[in-house]
């Protein structure tokens, strides 16, 4: 509940005792009861669900049964479409419609008028196979069944014949779009801004031009005066035998007169070609035959018009997802000089151009954004497509000849004023990479074409060209993967594929210095019988110690002292929910001049204030962060990797308050920044690859505790410079060619820092984590949980379906473990248990990579190697191998020389190793024995 004086809306009010001012409390479930909220739930009875079969091509509304039996039964329609679905009975002798049809042990209208009619046809036609009852009921519906059907040996097609007529698919799914789906015209100004700008930009913010086009995208006018505005949402791919203009059709006399003469031309011409001549003649024509088979699929982009209409052979513009028209001259574009294919652009982007770079070479909007002309226009019917010449507004379309302009998304429009949408987003990442190659090195390039274009066809996949030269395929789980190759396989490369392992991407973290050991024993210094060894990573001038770290640059002019410290939970989950509000800090931030402020919207501005509210809660939280109380935030100066993630540059200087990373939503200028921007580039590297596995880090902070200079003139040392207040960092000579700029060394200086100051932390590697969910029968469950434990799963919750026999579990299982898990289950299980994986989160493994047994309890119960297996150790060296990275493990230990002895030598071996024994045991027994008589005696 809320508190707000003098509001003029509805709630209890109280009188304060200390001022006497009138508050009104606010109850958040005042007035529900009168609000209608009938739009948000499906209902049969609201005509918003349809009761269908795909397989046998059947489907229904509630309103079909209702306007058949209104005649029959003289009840109105209206009555029907309430009580048909429900604990409703009718009296048939009062005609009238009554509740409580259980209660009375009456059958519901919807049993007696609904599946009474649907079981009756599937008994007589799939179970009895009745012609007698069939005859009966296609003469009753008055259906005309082909005789081809009839006499059809398979009843499941006369049972589709026979339904497809009675109760057909297709008008029952339009009724309820066109009767639900909202209209175009319905369109809140707001939801035009949000598609037609970023969550980054204010609206208000592009040219006059641009605002005037929001008025024309809600009116939705497709008059001649509109300017045409559409959206491309992805390319589908097409068997160019689909097209219309492509289909046969039959023949013409003077068509066939001239096939057959050119077919005895060509004889007649084989006739009289020499034996070489015949064999390149055969290899040109398998040239074209290749040729014709490649050029097969068609890519069609899948389109919806929002303004004016679109016509073929209209030039439009293709706009690009980071088209800006604020960069764009939108009275004098540049336009460059007309391609072959007919469409002058202003900076061409096709599938080997991902990003985004026009052809001309030029800097600006200009070159994400391409005029082209118009030659296919389809309306998409079904399975097949018919060709039209125009397509008004509020219409979905396919537009052909688009492929080579169009990378994934991309705006249609007649105006350069006109923003790119903003691009599809997806609940499902591309967290599943494989490294594809051709079996053959002769094919490198038709795969190289065929990634093109699965990256076009697929907008959930990833394709990304490594420095090596290796294709590396990103899917969001294992069966869009599977789909995915095949798919290049079979249609866009159609070559043999060597696919590698499945790379699975990890996360590096650090944690608080742990409390109890492996076996929950407090770790003290009685038990500790050796120390733990230090980070094998770290070479011998590496060691430091404390958990500060001091480096310096290689002209010993600056030291660093860094601290990595591992992030709350909270400020993680804030981090890594906020990327998109970090990533319009960044671009407020990287303006110059305030530029950037200009941009965000009032919106975008509340929610980065409320997100340093809620990161402010978070570090006050914790006693760890007390020190940095006064203005913690403030002292941040960068997010990473890539400005958006979820690591943390701090500046622990009391004296340097410059270059905050919040100064964008302050309204602050920036000041001279020397050497800021060095700093925190090093520090953006460092995030990106770890030490451990060169992974990305996640939830570090990185603290700079000191920034010493030295002045110098020549790379000579004449003194100590400490930073203050009011001080800018010197500007740092060295000597041309001894050890480069000083930006650069500070660069690598401040990486190199931030890995060591990582490695003398707890270190740990993070999964990604998959969410399962599993609905499996009574009699399968230990099966299932055996399957998730050997996938090092667990469970999260169990429960009963009500009124059903079946539980349903959600577990998590790691996406290193999860390949195969879904064939295992469906195995173990029969089939009754059928899993479903999405993407949750990223978890701590909690084994520490370089763990060795320390206390006295560890070594009695691990022993002095503890060879058993370490889950991160293991997942570490697999990725250090893959990357090419040195690995300490040891492959043979205790080797020894391989003799090769026969069977005399082996048996002369084995009688001399045991009289050696018995003589060294007489020995051992007689020193023990000897002084005991001894003694006696």
């Amino acid at each position: 509940m809320e508190a707000a004086a003098n509001s003029k809306d509805i709630g209890s009010r109280a009188d304060t005792q200390g001022d006497k001012e009138e508050e009104v409390m606010y109850d958040w479930s005042d007035g529900l009861d009168e609000t209608d909220d009938s739009a948000l739930y499906f209902s049969p009875e609201a005509g918003n669900v349809v009761f269908a079969s795909a397989l046998d091509g059947w489907g229904f509304g509630v309103s079909h049964f209702a306007e058949l039996y209104s005649k029959k039964l003289g009840i109105r329609q209206e009555v029907l479409q309430r009580t048909l679905w429900g604990n409703f009975y009718l009296n048939s002798k009062a005609k009238r419609i009554f509740r409580g049809a259980t209660a009375k042990a009456k059958k519901p209208l919807f049993v007696q008028f609904v599946l009474d009619n649907i079981w009756a046809v599937y008994d007589a036609v799939v179970l009895q196979r009745d012609k007698t009852k069939i005859e009966k009921i296609v003469g009753s519906l008055g259906l005309k069944i082909p005789a081809r059907d009839s006499r059809h040996t398979d009843p499941r097609v006369h049972l589709a014949a026979i339904c497809s007529q009675w109760l057909p698919l297709a008008p029952a799914v339009l009724a309820m779009a066109t009767s639900h789906l909202p209209s175009p015209l319905q369109l809140e100004p707001s939801r035009v801004e949000r598609l037609m700008c970023s969550t980054a930009q204010s609206f208000d913010s592009f040219p006059v031009q641009t605002q005037q086009l929001s008025r024309d995208f809600l009116v939705c006018s497709s008059s001649e005066d509109a300017p045409t505005i559409g959206f491309v949402s992805k390319l589908f791919c097409v068997d160019h035998s689909m097209l219309p203009q492509n289909q046969s059709r039959p023949l013409t006399m003077e068509e066939i007169a001239k096939r057959r003469a050119a077919v005895k031309q060509r004889l007649k011409d084989q006739e009289n070609l020499s034996s070489t001549e015949k064999s390149q003649k055969e290899g040109e024509e398998d040239g074209e035959k290749r040729e014709e088979e490649e050029e097969r699929s068609v890519f069609l982009a899948f389109a919806r018009i929002y303004s004016g209409t679109l016509r073929r052979g209209q030039e439009v513009y293709v706009l690009q997802p980071r088209y800006d028209p604020q960069e764009m001259d939108l009275d004098n574009p540049r336009l460059c000089q007309d391609d072959p294919a007919g469409s002058s652009s202003l900076g061409h982007v096709g599938p080997g151009n991902a990003n985004g770079v026009g052809a001309d070479g030029g800097g600006g909007a200009e070159r994400y954004a391409t005029k082209v002309k118009i030659t296919e226009l389809y309306i998409l019917m079904g399975r097949g497509v018919v060709q039209v010449e125009s397509v008004p507004a509020g219409n979905v379309l396919g537009i052909g000849g688009l492929d080579q302009h169009i990378l994934k998304s991309a705006t249609v429009s007649t105006s350069l004023a006109c923003p790119a949408f903003r691009p599809m987003s997806f609940a499902a990442a591309p967290i599943l990479r494989v490294a594809v190659e051709p079996n053959n090195a002769s094919d490198t390039a038709a795969l190289s074409r065929g990634m093109s274009l699965l990256n076009q066809a697929d907008a959930s996949v990833e394709i990304s060209l490594q420095a090596t030269g290796e294709y590396i395929l990103s899917t969001a789980g294992e069966v869009h993967l599977q789909r995915c190759l095949d798919d290049l396989r079979d249609t866009f490369a159609k070559v043999t594929l060597s696919v590698s392992a499945p790379i699975v991407p990890f996360r590096e973290t650090i944690i608080p210095p742990p409390k109890l050991d492996t076996l929950n024993e407090v770790i003290s210094e009685e038990n500790v019988v050796k120390l733990a060894p230090v980070n094998p990573l770290l070479s011998e001038g590496e060691r430091a110690e404390g958990e500060i770290v001091t480096v310096q640059t290689p002209n010993k002019a600056c030291t660093l002292l860094i601290q990595a410290k591992p992030l709350p939970e909270r400020v993680v989950g804030l981090l890594s929910s906020s990327t998109a509000l970090l990533k319009a800090l960044y671009l407020t931030t990287s303006s110059s001049g305030g530029k950037g402020q200009v941009l965000l919207s009032s919106e975008t501005l509340e929610k980065l204030k409320k997100l340093r509210r809620d990161l402010e809660e978070g570090f006050s939280s914790e006693e760890s962060w007390s020190e940095f109380s006064d203005d913690f935030l403030g002292r941040i100066w960068g997010f990473g990797p890539k400005s958006t993630g979820t690591n943390v540059l701090l500046c622990g200087l009391s004296e340097y308050r410059r270059g905050s990373v919040w100064r964008g939503v302050e309204g602050g200028r920036e000041g001279p920044q020397g050497y800021h921007h060095s700093v925190v580039y090093g520090f953006q590297l460092a995030c990106q690859a770890g030490p451990l596995c060169e992974e990305p880090l996640r939830g570090v902070c990185f603290v700079l505790r000191g920034w010493n200079f030295a002045a110098s003139e020549g790379g000579e040392t004449t003194g100590d410079k400490s930073l203050s207040e009011d001080t800018t960092p010197p500007v740092v000579k060295t000597v041309a060619g001894s050890y480069g700029p000083f930006s650069g060394q500070l660069i690598s200086t401040v990486k190199e820092g931030c890995r060591r100051a990582f490695q003398v932390q707890p270190a740990r590697l993070m999964s990604a984590m998959y969410t399962c969910n599993i609905l499996a029968t009574a009699e399968v469950l230990g099966k299932l949980y055996a399957v998730l434990g050997r996938r090092n799963g667990r469970v999260c919750a169990e429960e009963m379906r009500e009124g059903s026999t079946v539980f349903s579990i959600q577990a998590l299982v790691p996406v290193a473990e999860s390949f195969g898990f879904a064939e295992e289950v469906r195995k173990k299980t029969s089939g009754l248990a059928s899993p479903q994986l999405f993407f949750s989160h990223w978890e701590v493994i909690p084994n520490d990579p370089f763990w060795v047994p320390s206390s006295e309890e560890e070594l009695l119960h691990f022993g002095e190697k503890a060879d058993s297996e370490n889950l991160a150790r293991r997942y570490m060296n697999a990725v250090r191998k893959r990357k090419g990275l040195a690995v300490d493990e040891k492959l043979v230990e205790h080797g020894e020389k391989q003799r090769t002895l026969k069977r005399k030598q082996i048996a002369q071996l084995l009688c001399t190793n045991h009289v050696s024994f018995l003589c060294h045991h007489l020995v051992y027994m007689s020193s023990r024995i000897l002084p005991f008589l001894a003694r006696i005696c």
